[in-house]
């Protein structure tokens, strides 16, 4: 059975600034997607995944998956969901919004987080 990659926040990082930028894909219920996320990035939760990602995402482009933090089990789901689709390149980010806030990245969040 094929698998998916790894790739942490540091490489991320180098990655989102490059010419070769994935499609950033969060793997979390919407609602969470809506509180807060990575800016730029899409809301495909794993749950779902069979039915949105064919119509969203190519087979070929480079995805990352990720959700909350490193004990979130949402986005290594999704990323083997898609690997099981038929897509080619897809990694998963497995320190997820945890992680990427506290390598001092910049997050995106709703009004009602910000206010809370």
């Amino acid at each position: 059975m094929k698998k998916y990659q790894t790739i942490d926040a540091g490489t991320l990082h180098e990655r989102m600034a490059g010419y070769d930028r994935p499609i950033l894909v969060n793997a979390l219920a919407r609602e969470a997607f809506d509180e807060t996320r990575i800016p730029g990035s899409i809301s495909i939760p794993a749950h779902a995944a069979v039915r949105i990602a064919p119509e969203v995402l190519a087979k070929d482009q480079p995805i990352v998956v990720y959700c909350s933090s490193r004990s979130c089990t949402a986005s290594p789901t999704l990323a083997q969901k898609l690997v099981d689709l038929g897509f080619t390149e897809v990694l998963d980010f497995e320190g997820g919004v945890e992680e990427w806030e506290h390598a001092g990245n910049p997050m995106q969040r709703s009004r009602a987080a910000v206010a809370a």
